[in-house]
C-alpha cells in the first residue's frame, strides 16, 4: 500500500529563526533550502512505495518542492499542528502517513525504511533528547490527534494509548538529529 510522506515547511525566509544569533537571514534561508532538499531527496530515493507531499504557505517552498518531484499542498490553517491536520484531510484516508521534519541533515533511506517496518499503529521517532517528535508514522491519517511541540513524544504516546493503538518509539541518529539551535549546526556540518 502506498505511503503518504507529509513534510511541513515554513518559508525559507522565516525558517530557523532560533538561529538568528549566529546566522543572518540569507544564510538561514540557504540552510532551510538545503535541509528541505536533503529530506526530499532521501524520501524520493528511499525505495519506498510512497508519494511525498510538502505542505507550506510559501509559494517559493512549494515551487522548490515541485521541482524536486514532490506534490504540494497549500497550507490552509496557520500553525504547525492545524496545518498538518488540514493537510492530512487531503491525503488518501486508507493509506499510512509519515509526517517528517524538514530539518534532518543526517536522515538516510534506512531511517525511513525502519519507520515503516515497525509493527505498530503509531511509530514515533524522537529527537536527540527523547522529548520531541521528528517523525510520526500513523497507520492512517487522523489516527490520533497531533501533539507536536514541547514534550510531543510523551503526548503522542498518551494519545495512542488512550485510543488503544500499538506504539513504537524509534531512536535513530538520522531521525533524531535536527537543526534548531546553534549547537546543532555542528551536527549539520558533519552530515553535509
Amino acid at each position: 500500500m502506498t505511503l503518504s510522506i507529509l513534510i511541513p515547511a515554513k518559508s525559507f525566509a522565516q525558517g530557523k529563526s532560533r538561529l538568528s544569533q549566529v546566522l543572518g537571514p540569507r544564510h538561514r534561508a540557504a540552510l532551510c533550502r538545503q535541509l528541505l532538499g536533503h529530506v526530499l531527496a532521501v524520501a524520493r530515493d528511499a525505495g519506498l512505495d510512497a508519494i511525498t507531499y510538502v505542505v507550506s504557505a510559501c509559494p517559493e517552498v512549494r515551487g522548490f518542492a515541485t521541482e524536486r518531484g514532490a506534490r504540494v499542498l497549500t497550507e490552509r490553517e496557520p500553525g504547525h499542528v492545524p496545518a498538518l491536520m488540514a493537510a492530512m484531510q487531503a491525503l488518501p484516508a486508507d493509506r499510512p502517513v509519515l509526517i517528517l521534519s524538514a530539518d534532518l541533515p543526517m536522515l538516510a533511506a534506512a531511517d525511513l525504511r525502519a519507520m515503516v517496518q515497525e509493527p505498530a499503529d503509531v511509530v514515533i521517532a524522537t529527537d536527540r533528547e527523547g522529548q520531541g517528535t521528528n517523525a510520526l508514522l500513523l497507520k492512517r491519517p487522523g489516527l490520533i490527534p497531533l501533539r507536536f511541540g514541547p514534550g510531543s513524544c510523551a503526548a503522542h504516546v498518551g494519545e495512542a494509548g488512550r485510543a488503544g493503538h500499538r506504539v513504537s518509539i524509534l531512536r535513530r541518529p538520522g531521525l533524531a538529529d535536527d537543526v534548531d539551535l546553534a549547537e546543532h549546526l555542528q551536527i549539520f556540518s558533519v552530515g553535509a
